[in-house]
């Protein structure tokens, strides 16, 4: 009698847990607001002379690691690209209407930044679909 009372709490108890999963997988591109773009999609973009501006949020170790960055991409960790957006005041104006993509190492940290840019106005951002890990898997060119 007491196991049959066990297993419905531990059914519960597993989709509180898977759903809790999921939505740790998921919730960052909720939370974004903009478009995922896989990274072969923009290495064309690159490879046909299209001028793009690509914003590394990793660390400054990170940028400079053996996984590598994306050709040409700036590096702004976090905090730097606060800070970059609220001196910048009209300077990035210009940029606010050009495609810009933003890449961390696995898509975790650029959805909080994508969201800083658009907050500030930028209306063409993208994030790196599974980051810097994914670019790499896909065999596309990195600098170090």
């Amino acid at each position: 009698m007491e196991s049959s009372l066990i297993t419905p709490y531990l059914v519960i108890i597993a989709v509180v847990l898977g759903g809790s999963i999921l939505m740790m997988r998921f919730m960052p591109r909720l939370m974004a607001g903009v478009p995922f773009v896989e990274p072969k999609a923009v290495n064309e973009l690159m490879v046909g002379g299209k001028e793009l501006v690509i914003i590394d949020v990793r660390t400054a170790e990170e940028f400079t690691s053996p996984l590598g960055h994306v050709p040409g991409s700036i590096n702004l960790a976090g905090i730097e690209l606060d800070n970059k957006l609220a001196a910048a005041d009209k300077k990035l104006d210009s940029l606010k209407s050009e495609p810009i993509f933003v890449v961390c190492r696995t898509q975790n940290r650029s959805p909080r930044a994508a969201r800083l840019l658009t907050k500030a106005g930028f209306k063409n951002v993208a994030i790196i679909k599974g980051g810097m890990m994914n670019w790499q898997k896909q065999g596309l060119p990195v600098e170090r």
